[in-house]
């Protein structure tokens, strides 16, 4: 896959932002999704022409497929959502595909190191042993972590998702040893 780098300027330029602007308000502006997916519809339909034009409208709707679903059951922002959906004009349907799996790897690690750094990391071992013995025992339940827990409390994810796009970029080029 080879993207112009006109559309990486403005997916490097717009995700940084993003990343600080969640990090001080935990939101994503709607303006900033919007003007990363319009900047970059308007590249792909310049450089590409129809071809560019349907390969940014194929990667914003797989964009809003993939992290649908967790909006829609309360894990996610919408700002989130809205921010995949905008990499997918610049990506295209398989590019935003693969940053949305590379996201949610990126974002179980970050969510790992947030939780011990915060020193709940052995509260987390315990609870997921309660929940593997009630398995084990015929009677499989989610213990949701409590309010004070480090694993209750939410962090930035366009942190994860940034990274998500890296890595994405990185196995796309062919320069990671997994094969996409």
């Amino acid at each position: 896959m080879e993207t112009n780098v006109w559309i990486l300027m403005v997916l490097c330029i717009g995700l940084c932002n993003a990343v600080l602007i969640d990090i001080a308000t935990h939101r994503i502006p709607n303006w900033l999704t919007l003007s990363i997916a319009m900047t970059c519809l308007a590249l792909q339909g310049w450089f590409g022409q129809w071809d560019g034009l349907l390969l940014a409208g194929g990667g914003l709707v797989v964009g809003l497929l993939c992290f649908m679903p967790s909006y829609l059951f309360g894990a996610m922002g919408a700002g989130d959502v809205k921010l995949v959906a905008a990499i997918g004009t610049a990506l295209g349907p398989w590019g935003v595909f693969v940053t949305a799996v590379m996201t949610v790897i990126a974002g179980g690690a970050i969510a790992l190191l947030y939780i011990g750094l915060r020193g709940g990391m052995g509260a987390m071992i315990r609870r997921y042993g309660c929940m593997l013995t009630l398995l084990v025992q015929g009677h499989p339940q989610y213990l949701a972590p409590a309010a004070n827990e480090a694993a209750a409390q939410r962090f930035p994810y366009a942190m994860a998702i940034a990274c998500g796009t890296a890595l994405s970029l990185w196995c796309l080029s062919g320069q990671c040893v997994l094969t996409v």
